[in-house]
Parts: structure tokens; sequence; C-alpha cells
């Protein structure tokens, strides 16, 4: 359930009642509509609060204002995370060289490996969140593991990756984001280039609902990438693709190109896509 604005997962779980409710974390998507993190948090803790005594609450122990989403339910509560305390953990978390996660899975049950088919360390941690809620359905570790190692992506435009004739990765990750979700995505697609010692290319657009955050925003986007050290950056349309440019130039960026419009980003990329390339 999602929200742009307080009271909208309340009134969805008027419609819909729950009996598990999952929380993975409190970010910063829609942050302008909401006016802080703290909002987004009361927001969200609508969809624990709407759950029976008899529901179970699912909580991200390594996300601490959801994790004190626990005092706002009735409901037995269960974490997830890469914390120790965690009920449902992982460890030993690493990418391989093409950026899907391996870990071991820990529960009380006992432990399993997992090896994701699907690109970026953040999605081990939405893979503890499925673990959690499979466990409470009644599913054995085993298949569990099985189940994780197996799955792909059902949407589109979240990390999609296709390799061209030319030897060009595309990583289609074009779905509405926010700075936490560019962030992840950007250091997956750092990991994979360098896994098969390829060039990378990322090409960013505006986010936006960030408020008065939103120059700070996109430019702490712009630094981060800086500090991943991608070949180019590639800031697309208007002023906050300028804030981006040149806080990526002031971070030391190896190239931070800026395009005011779509026909120049496509023109520039024909150019700058080489065999070999992993452009997101």
């Amino acid at each position: 359930m999602g929200a742009r604005h307080a009271g909208h997962i309340r009134d969805l779980t008027r419609i819909a009642p729950p009996s598990i409710a999952v929380i993975t974390n409190v970010g910063t998507a829609h942050v302008g509509e909401f006016g802080g993190r703290d909002q987004i948090a009361k927001a969200k803790g609508e969809l624990v609060e709407a759950l029976p005594d008899h529901g179970v609450a699912v909580l991200n122990a390594d996300d601490e204002r959801v994790l004190a989403m626990a005092k706002r339910t009735s409901a037995r509560t269960v974490t997830y995370g890469l914390s120790s305390d965690a009920t449902v953990r992982a460890s030993d978390v690493a990418l391989d060289d093409h950026g899907r996660p391996r870990f071991v899975l820990h529960t009380p049950e006992g432990q399993a490996r997992v090896s994701l088919q699907l690109l970026g360390e953040y999605r081990a941690s939405n893979a503890l969140a499925a673990a959690a809620v499979a466990r409470e359905a009644g599913l054995p570790l085993g298949q569990i593991a099985a189940l994780l190692s197996a799955a792909t992506i059902q949407s589109q435009w979240r990390m999609e990756a296709r390799t061209r004739a030319d030897g060009v990765t595309i990583v289609n990750d074009a779905w509405n984001t926010n700075p936490d979700s560019m962030t992840k995505s950007m250091r997956a697609l750092a990991a994979m280039a360098r896994g098969q010692d390829q060039r990378s290319i990322a090409v960013l657009g505006r986010m936006d609902e960030l408020g008065d955050d939103s120059r700070a925003a996109h430019e702490e986007v712009d630094r981060m990438a800086a500090e991943l050290r991608l070949d180019q950056l590639v800031a697309v349309g208007g002023e906050e693709a300028r804030w981006m440019q040149q806080a990526a130039e002031r971070a030391g960026a190896r190239s931070a190109a800026y395009m005011p419009d779509q026909d120049s980003t496509l023109d520039h990329l024909q150019r700058a896509l080489t065999p070999g390339t992993w452009c997101w």
C-alpha cells in the first residue's frame, strides 16, 4: 500500500484489512508532500496500526523509524535485516561479478545460502522481508531459500538489464525515483561494471516531490556518484540537472555532462556508448 499524504494508507486498510504488514523503510520518496521523514513514518505506520491482535508486523530492523513502529500495534512483531538481533537476517552479503547479491539467510529454524538473480545489493533487504513473510505463511527454510534464488523481476523498469548485440548493457531503471533508490541503484551500477571490468555511464533525470530539500538532494546524489568513480555522469533536463552536473564536478567526477533534453541525450549516448559499457 502506498501514500502521498497522511490518511491514505488508513483508508486503504479499511478496504483491504491486512493480516501481515511489511514496512521496508522510511526514505525520502514524496518527502516534499509529507514535510519530512517523521511525517512519512507516521503515515506508513498506519499500516501496522490496522493489524488485528492476531496479525503480524514485519519490520526492518535496520531502519530505526520502522523499528519504532512496533509500539504502534498490538500485533506480534517479526524483524528482518542485517542486525544480529533481527528474527530473519543475512550474513556474508556479497555481490557476484554481475552485481547480484549472495548471502547466508538466518532464521530461528536454521540457515541456508541464497543467490539472488536480481541486481543490486539492496535486493538482499527486500529478500529478507519476503523470507520473513514466507516463514510466517508456513514455508520451510529450504524452500524459502530456493524460491528466493530463483526469483526474477516481475515489474517493469526496475533494474532491467539487457545486453545489446554490440556489447553495450542497458540497465533500465526508469520508474519514479528518489534520492535513496537512486543512490542504491548507482552503487549497483558501479559494482556491475567493476565486476565485468567495463565502463559505467549513469544517465540521471530530476527527482520530484522533494520540496525544500530538492537542491540539496540532487547535489548529494551526484556527489555520491562521483565518489563511486563512475566513468561518466549525464544529467538531463532543467535546473535540477545543472545542480547535479555542477555538484559532480565539484566532487571530482571523472566526467559530468549536462543535456537539456532527451534528443541531445540520445545524440550524446550514441557517441559515448562503446562495446563493453554499462549504461544505467
